[in-house]
């Protein structure tokens, strides 16, 4: 019993020793620094989200158009047929 404790306290001083050893310190970043991040972040995904968008809005547009165009072509072949 006496071995398992001890063992366990060594794992236990290791473990410790390995997380202070190898750990970088924490340091809070400045609010620039967090800006400059968010900044870094935001410009670098806004051309390809606005491409994206750009691209969903031409194909519903484009989906609209044809819509109401076979819509008139239907109504124009409704009335020649009467």
């Amino acid at each position: 019993m006496k071995k398992v404790t001890h063992f366990t306290f060594a794992v236990g001083v290791l473990f410790s020793l390995t997380f202070i050893a190898c750990g970088e310190k924490f340091t809070p970043l400045t609010q620039e620094q967090i800006n400059a991040q968010v900044d870094s972040l935001f410009n670098a995904q806004k051309d390809a989200k606005l491409a994206e968008l750009q691209a969903a809005c031409q194909s519903g547009l484009e989906a609209q158009v044809n819509a109401a165009v076979e819509a008139k072509k239907a109504a124009s072949a409704e009335t020649a047929a009467k």
